[in-house]
């Protein structure tokens, strides 16, 4: 983070911070008092809107999703209101009314929500494939001219950060997303772990090949590494991130769209992807795997048999906080440590990272308010994001070193943990990452030792580049009717070539190709290699 640019918003949150929390008094005395304040009723719709976008100075209303995770404690109200949506509508230039969609299904209610008439003014979701889906269903516009007449702050920003662009510019060449950039902690995602002490008790190296790989999961298997003396342990443990970690080594690249020497091919089914689930199979065979994997369907088995000290290498993020947490105190002994992805006989590579756009906001073709949307993405960006994501100064949060500090994890965790992405975008810089993550995490020992840890993650994570061969993939009806349809089918059949003994990897390869040619993929192709044709040279 920028240190005097917090500092700076620092200043401003103290001057503001009477505000933050006056939804937990008396509402309608403080609504009553907003509204003298600001002047006139919001809902005289026969009212001309003035300078800004109000309505005969009542501030304007907007409607914005915002993902339901679960995370709002019932003390703090719910999502569409509490604490820090009062904040919001309070000190910034707009009244906004918020939204819940469900994170596990947040894609499809949105387009509920189109279908029905009753999408709010702004959507966002992850990645720019969820603009291009809605461009495609011609139920969001373009944001160029109200960017340009309407924005000051995210203008600039915009201005300052020209690689985001081409994540919100659709195949005509006009912007319909708007975002914000990751920072190093937002950009990495997935990462490996595996059992120190576990090395040590067997002699055993830190892995860098796949053959050393599948030695070492074999041994962690076979060898008893933790010394009780029963066959209770398994080599490789994952959560849902588990195969495409594995993809990732063996070359695939994102989205599976490769490119070689200036052609578009697919990576399922290449010499790559069957390499992939013969290692798989044949751990599956061999015990490394736990079988009841397969019905494992939200990964909680292999969580427990983590933290219970059951599993030496696991595939998962490269911050695993709590489950390091819990295993220490189940096995106090337990040394879990990250490690490089390995190499594999197609190379190295590093494992999924995420792109520098992070949420992709599009504006409703109905929208009938620009301006006010403008006004408050520009206000989120300067000031707002701060407070939502970090809380209260001197409640929540103290500077130190330019960084902010929990005061108490427990009451940050309550009030605060379930607002951060009402920040919908924000101008976010963490200069140096060991020093942020040492000082924003818990002062005490266990804490700090985790922080380290997890600085250790992000620099692993972030060592070898993920391979893209285009910056993003393209999104036509043709190409997004194709995935939906493709991988729905291409899950079943990796399931049986990993865990049916009677279904080889071959089978699974033979299945693969004809489907793909059934679903049409020599048309998906065609397309795409026009579009990477026409665009690679912006790349």
């Amino acid at each position: 983070m920028r240190k005097s640019r917090i500092a700076a918003m620092a200043l401003t949150l103290v001057l503001t911070a009477g505000t933050i929390f006056s939804g937990c008094g008396n509402e309608k005395t403080e609504d009553t008092a907003a509204k003298s304040e600001t002047g006139g009723g919001a809902d005289d719709m026969g009212s001309q809107k003035t300078d800004g976008g109000s309505i005969d100075g009542e501030k304007p209303e907007i409607s914005i999703t915002i993902l339901e995770r679960g995370k709002c404690p019932a003390e703090e109200g719910n999502m569409e209101q509490n604490r820090w949506t009062e904040y919001i509508n309070e000190n910034s230039p707009v009244k906004v009314k918020w939204v819940p969609v469900p994170r596990t299904e947040s894609v499809a209610k949105i387009n509920a929500l189109f279908a029905s008439g009753e999408a709010p003014d702004l959507v966002w979701e992850f990645g720019k494939t969820f603009m291009d889906n809605l461009v495609v269903q011609d139920v969001i516009q373009p944001v160029d001219e109200y960017v340009e007449q309407y924005s000051t702050t995210y203008k600039q920003y915009l201005e300052e950060h020209p690689e985001l662009k081409p994540y919100i510019t659709a195949g005509d060449g006009k912007m319909y997303g708007m975002t914000s950039a990751r920072t190093p902690l937002g950009v990495a995602n997935h990462g490996m772990w595996i059992r120190q002490d576990w090395l040590d008790n067997l002699g055993l190296d830190t892995p860098t090949t796949i053959d050393e790989l599948n030695e070492v999961a074999l041994a962690f298997t076979k060898n008893d590494p933790d010394g009780n003396g029963q066959d209770d342990t398994f080599g490789i443990g994952f959560n849902y991130n588990n195969w495409t970690i594995m993809k990732s080594m063996f070359g695939q690249p994102s989205e599976a769209m490769m490119v070689e020497n200036g052609v578009v091919g697919d990576w399922v089914g290449s010499e790559g992807y069957a390499d992939t689930f013969r290692l798989l199979k044949s751990w599956y065979e061999n015990g490394v795997i736990d079988p009841e994997y397969v019905t494992d369907t939200n990964y909680e088995r292999q969580r427990q048999l983590l933290v219970t000290g059951k599993i030496g290498i696991y595939l998962g993020n490269y911050n695993q906080e709590s489950e390091w947490r819990e295993l220490k105190a189940n096995v106090p002994e337990a040394e879990l440590v990250p490690f490089e992805p390995v190499e594999s006989k197609y190379g190295k590579f590093g494992l999924y990272q995420e792109p520098p756009a992070m949420s992709m906001i599009c504006m409703n073709k109905d929208c009938d308010n620009p301006e006010a949307v403008m006004k408050f993405l520009d206000w989120i960006l300067e000031e707002g994001w701060m407070s939502v994501v970090y809380g209260e100064e001197g409640v929540h949060y103290n500077l130190v070193d330019g960084y902010p500090q929990q005061i108490d994890v427990n009451k940050f965790q309550k009030e605060v943990a379930y607002a951060g992405e009402y920040a919908i975008i924000r101008d976010e810089v963490i200069d140096d990452v060991e020093t942020y993550i040492s000082v924003t995490s818990a002062q005490d020992e266990l804490s700090q030792e985790y922080a380290k840890l997890r600085a250790l993650g992000l620099e692993t994570a972030m060592k070898n580049k993920f391979r893209r061969d285009v910056p993003y993939t393209p999104s036509t009806e043709l190409s997004s009717k194709y995935n939906a349809d493709f991988n729905s089918i291409l899950t079943s059949i990796e399931a049986k070539m990993i865990s049916d003994s009677s279904y080889s990897v071959e089978d699974g390869l033979a299945e693969i190709k004809s489907e793909q040619e059934v679903l049409g993929l020599e048309e998906v192709l065609k397309e795409r290699q026009a579009w990477y044709d026409s665009n690679k040279d912006s790349f």
